[in-house]
């Protein structure tokens, strides 16, 4: 999987990059400092989820689909446990929305 992520200064900045034929592609990215940043990323995200699309996220060298997403701890839920928790602000991303499928 690319890298996700983009640099602003010295720091690296998270993000989604979301593909969608319906929409066109683009690149979701946000600074976890930055509120009005984050709460934009989180609502995204969610509305992402409820739409169905498959959001993907690397672990070491898996790369795992998210179930939910926990707006109150900024956590991308991929299992049933707190191991099953990644952090949106410290993750690459991907997001596949239905129509951009074949």
């Amino acid at each position: 999987m690319p890298d996700h992520t983009l640099q602003k200064g010295d720091e690296t900045l998270p993000g989604v990059d979301v593909l969608n034929t319906g929409y066109g592609d683009f690149e979701l990215r946000f600074d976890p400092n930055k509120p009005d940043e984050l709460q934009k990323a989180k609502e995204t995200i969610t509305d992402m989820l409820k739409r169905g699309y498959a959001i993907l996220v690397r672990q070491g060298k898996e790369t795992l689909r998210v179930r939910k997403f926990d707006v109150d701890k900024n956590v991308y839920i991929i299992g049933s446990t707190p191991a099953g928790e990644v952090p949106i602000a410290e993750t690459k991303a991907i997001a596949v929305g239905r129509s951009a499928g074949g």
